[in-house]
């Protein structure tokens, strides 16, 4: 299991730095991490290995969903699959409520740093009741996935930090 959190947090660490500073994940780095999830996986047998490769699947499909929406970019689309690969099942559900919370935690950050609280709360309320959220702001999303996975590996080596999912 402890192999499965150093590739998760080094990995999405690493994307998380270059989406900061060149706005691009790539797949240099997040094809790897799928590799190395299904192949750590594999030391299970082939049908851990398939239910992590399935886990990844449903992942990306459910990604480009929100890529279509804009909501996300590609590359933060492979990460969190190959994350969810990484994290396993069932511990990939856990891992994307994480990544999500930091996700709001970024916006509402970037949102306090520039003054924009209150059209972050009109654009979610619209975005709740209607699907569309106007004027997105583009954030490094793999700053998000990385502060989801640490808080992942955190909850996965101390009990007490645990998600009740």
């Amino acid at each position: 299991m402890a192999l499965f959190l150093i590739v998760l947090v080094a990995g999405t660490a690493v994307a998380a730095l270059f989406d900061l500073r060149v706005r691009r994940i790539p797949n240099a780095l997040t094809a790897p991490m799928a590799i190395a999830a299904v192949a750590l996986h594999a030391a299970g047998g082939v049908v851990a290995a398939l239910i992590v490769l399935a886990a990844m699947i449903v992942a990306f499909a459910i990604g480009s969903i929100a890529f279509s929406a804009g909501w996300l970019g590609g590359g933060d689309v492979k990460l969190v699959a190959a994350a969810c690969g990484l994290a396993g099942v069932p511990g990939c559900f856990v891992l994307v409520c994480c990544i999500l919370i930091a996700g709001g935690v970024l916006a509402i950050g970037d949102a306090l740093a520039r003054r924009r609280l209150v059209a972050l709360v009109r654009g979610a309320s619209l975005l709740a009741t209607t699907g569309v959220a106007p004027g997105t702001t583009s954030l490094p999303y793999g700053v998000a996935v990385a502060g989801g996975s640490a808080a992942y590996a955190l909850s996965t080596m101390f009990h007490a930090l645990r998600l009740p999912v």
